[in-house]
C-alpha cells in the first residue's frame, strides 16, 4: 500500500490542479472538497488550489452561460425537464438576476442551470462575470476550508493518513454525502429562488 501512495502522490502533485480546473466547470461539490482535503494532506498547495478551483468554476458558468445564450433552442429541445426549469426561472432572472448570478454554487443544480438561465434571458454579461465571479470566490474559499477541515477530522480519527485505502475511504464518504444531499434536494418541487 505505501508503494501505491508513492506513486500515487507525484500523479497527483503533477495533474492535481487540471483535474480540479475541469472537474470544477462540470461537477464543482464533490471536486471542492477533495482539493481541500488533498490540500489538507500537503498534496495540493491551498492558495493555488483555490485559484484554480476558482478559475475553474468561472470557466464553467462562462460556458454554460454564452450555452445559453447561442444555442438556447437546440439545448432546451434536447433536455426538456431543463427547458422547464429555465421557463419557471424567467421571472426571476428578470426580478433577482444579481442574485442567481451570485448564489448559482450555492444552490443545488444552480450552477448549471443558473447560467444558462441568465444566458437565455439576455442578463447583462459584464454582471453576470462580475456577481458570478463573488460567488465562486467565496463558494471556493469556504469549500476547500471544509474539505482541509474534514482532513483535520479524518486524521484525528484514523492517524495520520498512511494508507490509499484511508484516503479512498475518505473520498468515498464525501461522495456519499454529497449524493445523498444532493438526491434529498432534488426532491424538492419548487424553486429556492
Amino acid at each position: 500500500m505505501n508503494h501505491l501512495l508513492q506513486e500515487i502522490t507525484p500523479l497527483i502533485s503533477s495533474y492535481g490542479l487540471w483535474v480540479i480546473f475541469f472537474g470544477m466547470m462540470i461537477e464543482g461539490t464533490t471536486m471542492i472538497l477533495v482539493a481541500g482535503i488533498l490540500a489538507y494532506l500537503g498534496m495540493l498547495p491551498v492558495g493555488e488550489t483555490i485559484a484554480v478551483a476558482i478559475a475553474g468554476a468561472v470557466a464553467g458558468d462562462q460556458l454554460w452561460y454564452f450555452l445559453g445564450k447561442r444555442y438556447t433552442a437546440r439545448l432546451l429541445k434536447r433536455f426538456p425537464s431543463v427547458a422547464a426549469r429555465v421557463e419557471r426561472l424567467a421571472d426571476k432572472v428578470r426580478q433577482k438576476g444579481n442574485l442567481l448570478a451570485f448564489a448559482s454554487r450555492f444552490v443545488y443544480s444552480g450552477a448549471i442551470l443558473f447560467p444558462v438561465a441568465l444566458g437565455v434571458y439576455d442578463y447583462p454579461h459584464r454582471k453576470f462575470t462580475f456577481f458570478d465571479l463573488l460567488g465562486v470566490t467565496l463558494w471556493a474559499c469556504v469549500g476547500v476550508a471544509i474539505g482541509y477541515f474534514l482532513g483535520t477530522g479524518v486524521e484525528q480519527l484514523f492517524g495520520k493518513i498512511e494508507k490509499v485505502k484511508h484516503l479512498l475511504w475518505l473520498l468515498a464518504i464525501v461522495a456519499f454525502v454529497v449524493w445523498n444531499v444532493k438526491r434529498y434536494l432534488n426532491i424538492r418541487k419548487e424553486p429556492l429562488f
